[in-house]
Formats: C-alpha cells, sequence, structure tokens
C-alpha cells in the first residue's frame, strides 16, 4: 500500500496507462522514441496516482519501421561487339523492417510516450459483463415487496481511461469515462477528471474528480475485486467520488491523504456541485506493517511474501442528495470512519474491515443516530494463478430509518437490502474466479445468501447468483 492506486488495472493494478501505436504507424515514424511506463497501485475500470513509472523501451521508433531500400542500377558495358556482356549487378535486396513486438507498444495498457517522459499518453479500458440470477423468498411480500425473481444481463461496467503527463513528467492528468446498462438504463459518463503535480514522494497536490481516499475496498480498482462487486457494507458506507483538492504523501512505511471537497454522494445520488457553504473533508493513513499488501484485493501473479497493511479514514460529510443505499436525506450531516487490516501469504489473502457513521438528521428534534457495518473476505488458489476459491460476509446495522423507501417493484438484485426500510442485512457469499491471463482476462461465479430483519424484527430473505467475464487492457 506504499502507492496510489491503479485506475483500470491491477489499477489494483499498477500501470499508467500507454496508447496503441499500430495504427498510427505511418505517422509516428517522425516523432519521438517511446518508452513503457508501469506503476504499482484503488478503484475503476489501473495503477498508482500517475507517479512511478518504469522505462520498458527506448528505442526510437525510427529503428522499428525501417524503410525498404531503393533498387541500385548501372548501364550495361558499351564495348565492342561480341565482347560478353558484363554481368548486371545484383539488385540490393529490401532491408527487413523489425517488427513491432508487443512489448513497443503495450505494458498494463497501451502507449505513446517521448523519451524524457515529459509528455505521454496511455489507454486503458475495463469491460465487465455479468449475469445476475435474483430470488427473494416469500418472507418479502408481507413487507410490501413481490417474491418474483429474475435474471438478467448487464454491461455492468465498460471503461476507457486516459492518463499520461504533460510538459514535465511530474505533471499528470487522468481522464476516465464509463458506460453501463445496470438499473435498467443505458448510460455513458464521465467519472474521473483530474490533474497532479508530484513535488517529492512526500507530497503530491490533485485537483478534479476522482475517488476518494476514504475506504480500501472502493479504493481498489473494480478490475481486481475478489468477487463481481462490493460487498453489502462497502456499498452502505463507503464515500466513493467527488470534486475537491487533494494532498497525499508517503514517508517510510507510512501513506497518509487529506481531501478537502464538494458534498460528497453516495453510489445511487446524482449531482455534483454544491449549493451551500458545507464542504466535505477526508483524513486518511496507512501502514505497511509488513510488505505493502497492495490495491489488488487478490493477487493471481503467484506465492506472494508475507504482506500486512492498515488503513483507516475518517470524514466529515454534509449530505446534498438523498440515498437509499447509505440511509440519509439531503441535509443530514454525517461524521464517518472505516478501518481495514489485509494480509497475505503464499496463495491466501484476507481482509477484515469495520465502518461507523454518526448522522445528524437535517430535521431539527430529531435524534441522531449510529450506523455501522463490518466485512471479512478470504480468497485461496486451489490451482496457482488460475483457479481461486472465495468466501465473504458483510452486513449493515442502521441506527434508525432515514431514507429506506419503500419499493412495491419487481427488483433484480439487492445491493444495500431491499426496497423496504429494514434494520439489520447482511450478505453471506462464496465464489469461485477462474484466471485466463490474471485480472486482465478472468471468469467470477459467487452465490449470496442475503437476509436481515426489520426494526419491528420481521425477517426476510433471498438469495443471488453472479456470474462475470472480464476483459482489462
Amino acid at each position: 500500500m506504499t502507492q496510489r492506486r491503479p485506475y483500470l488495472s491491477g489499477a489494483a493494478s499498477s500501470s499508467y496507462k500507454k496508447l496503441l501505436l499500430a495504427a498510427a504507424l505511418p505517422f509516428a515514424v517522425c516523432t519521438l522514441p517511446m518508452t513503457a511506463q508501469t506503476a504499482a497501485s484503488p478503484s475503476a475500470i489501473a495503477a498508482v496516482t500517475l507517479s512511478g513509472a518504469a522505462s520498458s523501451s527506448s528505442q526510437s521508433l525510427l529503428a522499428e519501421a525501417t524503410v525498404p531500400a531503393g533498387i541500385n542500377s548501372t548501364s550495361g558495358n558499351d564495348g565492342a561487339a561480341g565482347a560478353a556482356a558484363p554481368a548486371a549487378p545484383a539488385q540490393d535486396a529490401p532491408a527487413a523492417t523489425k517488427p513491432i513486438l508487443p512489448a513497443d507498444i503495450y505494458n498494463g495498457g497501451f502507449f505513446v510516450e517521448s523519451k524524457d517522459k515529459s509528455f505521454s499518453l496511455y489507454v486503458n479500458g475495463l469491460a465487465q459483463v455479468r449475469y445476475t440470477g435474483f430470488v427473494p423468498h416469500q418472507s418479502v411480500v408481507p413487507l410490501g415487496e413481490p417474491s418474483t425473481g429474475s435474471s438478467t444481463f448487464d454491461v455492468y461496467l465498460a471503461r476507457i481511461a486516459l492518463s499520461g503527463s504533460v510538459f514535465q513528467p511530474s505533471l499528470k492528468y487522468f481522464f476516465q469515462v464509463q458506460g453501463n446498462t445496470a438499473g435498467d438504463s443505458n448510460s455513458i459518463s464521465f467519472i474521473d477528471w483530474f490533474a497532479s503535480n508530484t513535488f517529492s514522494k512526500a507530497l503530491t497536490l490533485q485537483v478534479g474528480r476522482s475517488y476518494t481516499p476514504y475506504s480500501y475496498e472502493y479504493y481498489c480498482s473494480p478490475a481486481n475485486y475478489l468477487f463481481a462487486d462490493l460487498s453489502t457494507a462497502e456499498i452502505a458506507f463507503t464515500l466513493p467520488r467527488t470534486i475537491g483538492a487533494e494532498a497525499y504523501g508517503q514517508v517510510g512505511k507510512l501513506s497518509y491523504a487529506g481531501m478537502v471537497s464538494n458534498s460528497i454522494r453516495a453510489l445511487d445520488a446524482g449531482g455534483q456541485e454544491n449549493f451551500n457553504s458545507k464542504l466535505a473533508y477526508i483524513g486518511h493513513a496507512q501502514f505497511d506493517v509488513l510488505k505493502p499488501y497492495g490495491y489488488v484485493e487478490t493477487d493471481p501473479g503467484g506465492p506472494s511474501k508475507q504482506a500486512l497493511s492498515l488503513w483507516g479514514s475518517v470524514a466529515y460529510n454534509p449530505i446534498t442528495s438523498s440515498s437509499q443505499y447509505e440511509n440519509v436525506t439531503a441535509g443530514d450531516t454525517t461524521v464517518n470512519a472505516n478501518s481495514t487490516a489485509a494480509y497475505r501469504v503464499g496463495y491466501l489473502s484476507v481482509q477484515t474491515t469495520g465502518y461507523w457513521r454518526k448522522t445528524t438528521p437535517a430535521t431539527a428534534g430529531e435524534l441522531t443516530k449510529n450506523s455501522w457495518g463490518y466485512g471479512e473476505q478470504a480468497g485461496f488458489y486451489l490451482k496457482p494463478k488460475k483457479l481461486e476459491v472465495a468466501e465473504r460476509i458483510s452486513g449493515v446495522n442502521w441506527g434508525a430509518p432515514d431514507n429506506l423507501s419503500v419499493s412495491s417493484g419487481v427488483e433484480n438484485t439487492w445491493f444495500v437490502g431491499p426496497g423496504f426500510p429494514f434494520h439489520r442485512v447482511a450478505e453471506d457469499s462464496i465464489g469461485l474466479n477462474y484466471y485466463l491471463h490474471g485480472h486482465n482476462a478472468k471468469l467470477q461465479a459467487d452465490y449470496s445468501y442475503v437476509h436481515g430483519n426489520t426494526f419491528s424484527d420481521q425477517t426476510f430473505s433471498a438469495n443471488r447468483i453472479r456470474i462475470q467475464t472480464q476483459l482489462m487492457f
């Protein structure tokens, strides 16, 4: 965890990404030499904040595409008639064109880059296609929802990210767009756009719209999750993305970050701007007790030495948009905290996280409420680098109803419990992952038993199956 998260790849990933040159080769032969850059890696669909590159190719593109030499010719001998004509000089054979090797155009992403790295452009992509089978039990009917099950396919995430440097290697940019069909939609939006300047390893300043340094699970790239999606508690308590300014750095084994921003919307809430004078604040620290755990929930690269990292964050967030996922109403204010311990050794990875939120309601006279959540997950490779089994438990305990509206329609999944008001919800999940090419091409399947109770102690439950394919470059 000593470096910033990757964006798309295993961005928990770890590379700052690079642009495809093959199609542009005829135009590029007169331009700059190129190198490849990578970075170690949160979250989208990666590597650390655009610092920390490593060169993999410094050959000039001119040397990659030599123009075949022309054919030399000479005139015949003008000697006397009957004299044997000298043999015609042999034609020069065309010079062999050096083929473009994968390392010349790809290293954790497609790339083009000047030799001094003052200008660069990296391209990454992530595509996740998901099937969800969801069957609520009869216990939901008295609570206002039908028990009708559903089966649906989604293009759950489709991301393209552009990143690189301008004018100097330390001045970085990152831009990411996302499309998806989840929630019966077909939307495309830009989810990240920020710039940063690194003054030293101890200080980088960043401005724009980005994921926040609040919770570990969301900070990882979605390409590197152990399961197909975030845990129930993470969706309920995370502070995902916002527009603001951030400072972060690292000294020894200690990494830290601070952020001031607009109100941080939940994953099911819209809007970007503030309409009052209240800003959100986040403070974050992490310490690598042993080798850094990194921003990958699972590492298909092979056996690992012991890694142990501790993560902690606190935040103040004024609520501007109501959210059912987070059980808050516009006008509320929240104080938040979470901590994660992440351990990896050999083929085993384990994460544990605790969440807490104090909500002060917007309505005068209403009591504040304390809500909490938990999560634990582990993965183990049955066949190294190929086949992994996983388990997860996660739960949410709301302090009181707030914005838990009643839904009477058919649901095709519960991200954070049902559409009717509830007190507690938990998921018990098992999963199986098959890796074709690490996180770049994989198949994930999981089953969840989701259950809980209302504030009047009525119980409810459902079964959920997800199968997801992923392709990332």
